[in-house]
């Protein structure tokens, strides 16, 4: 094996490659020559290719957790969302492969996804909290703005929105469109 070759070695190649080239090229035989090592060698870190697309997943999904937190400090309201709407579709736009190795990974999915995805679950419960959603209606409201988000992000990413109008201009409305919705409805 090549000296420098780590776990962390071994994600990196893999994610470099999903975002350069698709998840569908994050191969052993792939990570392999492009790390400079034989294919065997890699069971030193992963169990398979299974494995290793949920570990890369896992290390996608951290990394979008920490963007998204990161936006998200200072801000609060609609501001909040906005941010974080921007920063997950920034996200999208850099790290393509990662963004689908997070959509596409496996089941059962490891603890540290599920720990992942909680963590952004929470981030968007917190921000809800101010705005006085009810109790029982935020877990549609979270819902409802992921499936936005994700929508919106997947659909510029597909060359989706080709109107001059300003890409993010239009994301800050409909997220300020959906939250006023759910602001104005509660009782």
């Amino acid at each position: 094996m090549r000296a420098g070759i780590k776990p962390e070695t071994v994600i990196a190649a893999s994610a470099d490659i999903a975002d350069r080239d698709g998840w569908d090229q994050v191969t052993l035989a792939n990570v392999a020559g492009y790390l400079g090592i034989r294919t065997p060698s890699l069971y030193n870190h992963v169990e398979g290719l299974p494995d290793l697309r949920q570990k890369l997943a896992v290390h996608a999904l951290a990394k979008l957790n920490d963007r998204l937190h990161d936006a998200a400090i200072g801000y609060s309201g609609k501001q909040a969302f906005i941010e974080v709407g921007r920063s997950y579709v920034q996200f999208v736009q850099e790290h393509p492969g990662l963004y689908e190795a997070i959509n596409r990974v496996a089941s059962p999915k490891p603890e540290a996804f599920e720990q992942a995805s909680d963590a952004v679950l929470h981030l968007f419960f917190r921000l809800l909290r101010p705005l006085g959603i009810l109790e029982e209606d935020t877990v549609h409201a979270v819902r409802g703005l992921r499936s936005m988000v994700h929508g919106f992000a997947s659909l510029e990413s597909a060359g989706g929105f080709q109107m001059k109008e300003d890409l993010m201009e239009s994301l800050a409305k409909a997220i300020t469109y959906y939250i006023d919705g759910i602001s104005s409805g509660r009782k």
